[in-house]
C-alpha cells in the first residue's frame, strides 16, 4: 500500500509540474497576444481617424473646387453682358433681366463660396471678395438708374471688379492647393504611421515567435529533466514493490510450509489422543473417570476444530479458496447442519426449528460445503451462548428476478446477546464478544471471520442484531440461481396420497409451525394449525374432523397428552392417527405415548421423516424407497478383506489397529514405505492404509513403486492415512496412484466408508480389480 501511495504521490507531482509549465505558456502568450492585439486597435483606429479627416477634407476641396469655378464662369458672363449692354447702341432696358439674374446667381454663389470658406486665419481675404461679390452683383440695378451714357463707365467699373474678383479667387485657388496638399500629407502620414506600426506587430510577433520557441525548449528540456527523475523514481518504486513482493511471497510460502508442517505435527498426536481416548472410552469405567475421558474426548475434538479454522483462514486469505456452482438442495443443507447439532442442543434442552419460504425453488445453484459451513459457524455459536429457549432458521427471499435470487438467512437464539459495542468487531478475525458467558466458552474467533469471507465470495453481506439478556440475530445474504436436481419422493408436489387430506397441526413453535403447514402443503393437503391444546379440542368439539394429526410435545402443563386423551375418547387410531414431534430425549412416559399416538416423529423436523410418518399412517409406506436392513453383522465379518498398514508411530499404529479391529479385520504393520513394498511381495493385499512421511521411503514414493511394479491382479486399493490435511495434499496423494484420502485424526466412520466404497460388492476381488484398472488407467 505504501507503494501505491508513493506512486501516487510521484503522479499527481509529475501531473502538477506539467499543468503548471502548460499554464505559464498559456498565461504568457495571452499577455504578449493581447499587447499585440491592443497596439494593433489603437493603430487602426488612429488610421481610421486619419483618413476620415482626409475623406473630409478632401470633400471639401472638392466643393471648393466646383464653388470656384462656377463663381469665376459667373464673373467672367457677367461682365462680358456689361460689356454687350453698354457698348450695343441696340441696349435697351429691356435686356436688364438677363443681368439681373447673372448677378443674382453671383450673389447666391458667392454665398455658397463664403459657406465652405477653407481659411479662417483670413479674414481680409474673405472681406474683400464678400465685398467684390456684392459690388458686382449690385452693378445691374444701378444700371438701371443711369442714363446711357453712363453705362460706358458702369462697364468698366463691372470689368475692373471682376479683374479684382478673379484676382481675390487666384489667392482662394492658392489656399485650395495648399490644403490638397494638406490632405496628401495626412494621408501619407497615416500610411507611414501604418507601415510603422505593421512593422512593430511584425517586430513583436517575431519576438513573441522566439520566446515562444526558447519556453518550448525549455519545457521540453524540464520535462526530459522530470520525466528521467520520475522513471528513475518509478523503477525504484516498482523495484521495492517487486521486492516486497517477493518478500510476501516468500512469507507466503513459509506461512503454507509452517501451517502444512504444524497440520501434521498436531493431527499425527492428536490422532492418539483421540483414536486412544475414544477406545479408552468403550472400557468399563467408574462415573469419575468416564468425566475425565469425556473432558479429553472434547477439548481434543475442539483442538481439531481450532486447527480445521486456522486453515480455512489461511486459504481464504490467501486467495485459493474456491467456490463450486452445483445445484444445492436448500432445506436439505440446512437439515443436514440442524441434525449435525442436535445432541448439542440436545444437551442444554434447545429446541432447533427452520423454515424456508414456499417461494424459494428446491434447489439453488452453489457450493454446499460452504454454505453448510457457514450455517455450521452460526448455529453452533448460538447453540454454544443460548442456555435454554430455542434456536430457529429463517429462509427468506429477498429479491428475485427471473431465475435469479437473493436470498436471506435469519439465524435467530434466545441467548445471553451480545453488547452493541462489539457488534461491529464480532467478524474481525480472532474477535469474540467479551461479557462472562462468552468466556465460559472457548472459540478460536474465526468462525465468524471464515462465514463473513465465505458469505462476501457468494456476493453477500453478513451482519447481526443483538439485545442483552434477550437474544441474537444473525443475518446473511447470498446471490444464487434456481438450478435442476434429481427429486427424492419427498420433494414431488401434490402427493395422490396426501391431496386433499386435512391435517391438523399443534405446535406453538412459529418456525416449526410454519415448516409443518409449508411442507404439508406442498404435497396437497388442507392444514390447520393451533397454538394449544386448548384451541384444536375447541376445533374438535366444534365438529371439525381431520385425517391426521401432528403434535408438539413441548406444548404447555403436558397439554399434548391431554390433547391425545381427548382424541382418544372420541376416535380410534385408525379413525384419526396422532404423531407426537417430539425430541429424542422427550420426557414423556413411552407407555402412554405408545397408546394415545400412533407414531413417534423425531426432532428436528425434516421433510424426509415427516414424509415418511405421514405414508406410514396412511398405510402407503410402499411408496417411500425401501431402506436395506442394516445387518447386524459386522463390516469384516460381511465383507473379508486383507489389509496392510503403513505407519511409523506406534501410538497411531494402535488406534488404526483398533479401528480396524471394532469391524472385524486384522492388520498387518509395516512401518514405511520399503517394508510395506517387501510386505506386498510376499502377500497379496486388498488393501493399504498408507501414511505420507514415513522413513526410509515415503507413503507417495511407495505408491508410485506399487503402480509401477506391481502387475495388474496384484494391485491393491491405496487409501492415504495422512496428517497432511492442506489443500494440495489431497491431489498429491491421487496424482501419485492412490484411490482415496483419510486425514488424522482417524475416524472409524470414515475407515468403514470408504472400505464399504471401494470394495463392498458380491465379489470384492472383482470390484476391487475393476476399480484399480480404472485408477492405473487415468
Amino acid at each position: 500500500m505504501r507503494f501505491f501511495n508513493n506512486l501516487r504521490l510521484l503522479q499527481i507531482i509529475d501531473s502538477t509540474f506539467l499543468v503548471a509549465l502548460l499554464g505559464i505558456i498559456a498565461v504568457l502568450l495571452w499577455f504578449n497576444l493581447s499587447d499585440v492585439s491592443n497596439q494593433v486597435r489603437q493603430s487602426m483606429l488612429a488610421s481610421n481617424t486619419s483618413l476620415q479627416q482626409s475623406h473630409a477634407a478632401f470633400v471639401r476641396q472638392i466643393e471648393l473646387e466646383s464653388a470656384i469655378d462656377q463663381q469665376r464662369a459667373t464673373f467672367d458672363q457677367l461682365n462680358d453682358e456689361f460689356f454687350k449692354f453698354a457698348f450695343d447702341p441696340n441696349s435697351t432696358p429691356t435686356n436688364l433681366p438677363l443681368l439681373h439674374k447673372l448677378s443674382h446667381d453671383l450673389q447666391d454663389q458667392g454665398e455658397q463660396l463664403l459657406a465652405i470658406w477653407p481659411l479662417e486665419n483670413r479674414p481680409e481675404l474673405k472681406a474683400n471678395y464678400e465685398e467684390a461679390v456684392g459690388i458686382m452683383s449690385n452693378l445691374s440695378t444701378e444700371l438701371e438708374g443711369l442714363p446711357p451714357a453712363h453705362w460706358h463707365q458702369l462697364a468698366v467699373d463691372a470689368r475692373d471688379t471682376a479683374n479684382h474678383a478673379k484676382i481675390l479667387m487666384a489667392d482662394i485657388e492658392k489656399i485650395d492647393n495648399q490644403l490638397g496638399q494638406q490632405i496628401g500629407d495626412t494621408i501619407l502620414a497615416s500610411i507611414q504611421s501604418t507601415d510603422a506600426s505593421t512593422a512593430q506587430m511584425a517586430a513583436q510577433l517575431t519576438y513573441l515567435k522566439q520566446r515562444a520557441l526558447w519556453g518550448t525548449l525549455g519545457i521540453i528540456i524540464l520535462l526530459i529533466i522530470s520525466r528521467l527523475y520520475f522513471s528513475t523514481r518509478f523503477q525504484h518504486l516498482t523495484q521495492t514493490a517487486q521486492t516486497a513482493q517477493k518478500v510476501a511471497e516468500d512469507a507466503v510460502k513459509t506461512k503454507a510450509r509452517f501451517l502444512a508442517t504444524m497440520s501434521h505435527e498436531i493431527r499425527t498426536p492428536m490422532n492418539g489422543v483421540i483414536g486412544m481416548t475414544r477406545l479408552l472410552m468403550n472400557t468399563p469405567m467408574s462415573k469419575k473417570q468416564t468425566d475425565f475421558v469425556e473432558s479429553i474426548y472434547l477439548s481434543g475434538e475442539h483442538l481439531l476444530t481450532v486447527i480445521n479454522d486456522v486453515l480455512d483462514f489461511s486459504k481464504i486469505e490467501a486467495g485459493k479458496l474456491d467456490l463450486k456452482r452445483e445445484p444445492v438442495e436448500l432445506r436439505a443443507c440446512i437439515e443436514d447442519v440442524l441434525n449435525l447439532l442436535t445432541s448439542k442442543a440436545l444437551e442444554k434442552n434447545l429446541e432447533l426449528a427452520y423454515a424456508v419460504e414456499p417461494s424459494i425453488p428446491l434447489f439453488i445453484e452453489g457450493d454446499m460445503v460452504r454454505l453448510r459451513q457457514i450455517l455450521t459457524n452460526l448455529l453452533g455459536n448460538a447453540i454454544k451462548f443460548t442456555d435454554k429457549g430455542e434456536i430457529t432458521v429463517f429462509v427468506l427471499s429477498r429479491s428475485h428476478q427471473g431465475d435469479e435470487y437473493e436470498l436471506e438467512f435469519q439465524i435467530n437464539d434466545t441467548g445471553a446477546g451480545i453488547p452493541a459495542d462489539r457488534l461491529d468487531s464480532i467478524f474481525e478475525q480472532f474477535s469474540q464478544a467479551d461479557n462472562a458467558l462468552t468466556n465460559r466458552n472457548e472459540g478460536t474467533g474465526l468462525g465468524l471471520a471464515i462465514s463473513r469471507r465465505l458469505v462476501n465470495m457468494m456476493a453477500g453481506t453478513i451482519w447481526a442484531e443483538s439485545t442483552v439478556g434477550v437474544g441474537s440475530h444473525f443475518h446473511f445474504t447470498v446471490k444464487t440461481r434456481k438450478a435442476e436436481g434429481k427429486l427424492k419422493p419427498f420433494l414431488y408436489p401434490d402427493i395422490p396420497e396426501i391431496i386433499g387430506k386435512r391435517i391438523l397441526i399443534v405446535e406453538n413453535n412459529p418456525a416449526n409451525q410454519q415448516a409443518l403447514q409449508d411442507f404439508c402443503f406442498g404435497w396437497g393437503a388442507t392444514t390447520e394449525a393451533c397454538t394449544s391444546s386448548s384451541a384444536a379440542i375447541a376445533r374438535i368439539a366444534a365438529g371439525h374432523v381431520y385425517d391426521i394429526g401432528l403434535i408438539d410435545s413441548n406444548l404447555p402443563n403436558a397439554s399434548a397428552l391431554d390433547f391425545a386423551k381427548y382424541v382418544r375418547s372420541r376416535y380410534s387410531k385408525q379413525a384419526f392417527p396422532l404423531i407426537l414431534i417430539a425430541p429424542p430425549n422427550d420426557p414423556h412416559p413411552k407407555e402412554i405415548v405408545r397408546e394415545l399416538f400412533n407414531l413417534y416423529l423425531t426432532k428436528p423436523i425434516t421433510r424426509s421423516r415427516l414424509f415418511d410418518s405421514l405414508m406410514t399412517v396412511l398405510g402407503k409406506l410402499n411408496l417411500v424407497t425401501a431402506r436395506p436392513q442394516e445387518s447386524k453383522l459386522k463390516l469384516g465379518e460381511r465383507l473379508p478383506l486383507t489389509i496392510l498398514l503403513a505407519e511409523d508411530n506406534p501410538i497411531n499404529q494402535i488406534v488404526a489397529t483398533s479401528i480396524l479391529d471394532e469391524i472385524a479385520y486384522k492388520a498387518d504393520i509395516a512401518e514405511d514405505g520399503k517394508q510395506a513394498l517387501e510386505a506386498l511381495r510376499k502377500k497379496a493385499y486388498d488393501v493399504i492404509f498408507m501414511d505420507m512421511q514415513m522413513p526410509e521411503m515415503d507413503g507417495l514414493e511407495a505408491t508410485r513403486r506399487i503402480r509401477a511394479d506391481f502387475p495388474p491382479d496384484r494391485q491393491p486399493i491405496i487409501v492415504a492415512m495422512t496428517a497432511n490435511a492442506m489443500d494440495g495434499d489431497k491431489q498429491n496423494c491421487l496424482a501419485a496412484g492412490m484411490n482415496d484420502y483419510i486425514s488424522k485424526p482417524v475416524l472409524p466412520e470414515a475407515v468403514e466408508a470408504v472400505l464399504e466404497r471401494w470394495c463392498s460388492a458380491p465379489f470384492p476381488s472383482v470390484t476391487i480389480q475393476e476399480n484399480l484398472n480404472e485408477t492405473v488407467s487415468a
